[in-house]
């Protein structure tokens, strides 16, 4: 059973950063990642939101913004 604060879409986001390269499950980003899917954003301290915005925030935003033929191009793992 799932829990209640489960963010599908943001699961089905970060699945994709690691899918094509741009976030290392190993990295601590990826952590914090998996935190605010099962707990929310606003279960995280000040330096797990920090690192989320600086690392997670943008990857998500260039892999939105980013064409089909461009992906895996950039990639992140803080």
């Amino acid at each position: 059973m799932m829990e209640s604060d489960f963010d599908r879409q943001l699961n089905d986001a970060i699945e994709t950063l690691l899918q094509h390269g741009d976030l290392d499950k190993g990295a601590p980003a990826y952590g914090v990642a998996l935190k605010a899917i099962h707990l929310g954003y606003p279960s995280l301290t000040r330096m797990e939101k920090a690192l989320y915005d600086r690392v997670v925030v943008p990857a998500l935003e260039r892999r939105s913004a980013m064409p089909a033929s461009s992906q895996g191009e950039h990639r992140v793992g803080a």
